[in-house]
């Protein structure tokens, strides 16, 4: 088994988990489309414009880099949608956001239980941060038999902000007893690597399995890897410091 050294002082990663731990296209295309069917009903033109403000490709069923369902929190996409329903007050919208979340099938982008167990060798705690709901987050983690591989999971309605802020590191670090500069934060988006920058961490990690190329990618991130998959390798890999 490795030992922590190897990780250069690092002691925990903290993961995004859309489009990092899950695949972003498949699960939430599932999402709005079950979405857009109960709201919608067969009004074709409603459902363009709900897309539309969320950045989804009803046609293609992706998304588009940087919009409102790739960036946003949960609430932000909720009031949006909730703007071009007056018939439908907010708080029923949110309560079908949880509703239809709890029914998606998963998608992880990777073996989940053999990348976790691989970081966990290397003496890593591990985390998850997202702007989704933190019950989504439990959800979707629980069904891919992944929940109990992760020692933090918090969401945008955790009390500890959203990205691109810090606080969700900050809850990160208080609750691991451990700074900033010990972190690991994994990624697929630019809002990813800003919340790494605003909160200082030890090293920002962008993976290729979310909307945003490798292009868009570049410069945001201290390296940039195909999937969270090839990070136990890429530690491994380091100099020992």
């Amino acid at each position: 088994m490795k030992t922590a050294h190897s990780t250069n002082g690092f002691k925990a990663v903290l993961f995004d988990k859309d489009g990092t731990l899950f695949n972003f296209n498949e699960t939430w295309g599932h999402f709005c489309d079950l979405m857009f069917d109960t709201l919608a009903g067969d009004d074709e033109p409603l459902k363009d414009r709900l897309a539309e403000v969320c950045g989804y490709d009803r046609a293609s069923r992706t998304f588009k880099t940087g919009s409102l369902i790739v960036n946003a929190s949960a609430d932000e996409v909720n009031e949006a949608w909730s703007g071009l329903l007056p018939d439908r007050s907010l708080e029923e919208i949110v309560s079908l956001n949880h509703e239809v979340y709890a029914s998606l099938p998963v998608f992880p982008t990777c073996d989940l239980s053999g990348v976790m167990t691989d970081l966990r060798d290397l003496g890593l705690k591990l985390g998850v941060a997202t702007n989704d709901y933190e019950a989504g987050a439990v959800t979707q983690l629980q069904e891919a038999s992944a929940m109990t591989l992760f020692d933090f999971v918090c969401g945008s309605d955790s009390g500890f902000g959203r990205k691109p802020e810090a606080g969700m590191v900050h809850g990160f670090c208080e609750r691991m007893d451990i700074e900033p500069h010990e972190i690991i934060f994994v990624g697929d988006s630019t809002h990813d690597m800003d919340c790494a920058r605003n909160a200082d961490v030890g090293l920002s990690v962008a993976v290729l399995t979310g909307p945003a190329t490798e292009e868009q990618l570049t410069g945001h991130a201290d390296v940039i890897l195909p999937s969270i998959g090839s990070l136990p390798g890429y530690l491994a890999s380091r100099d020992v410091k």
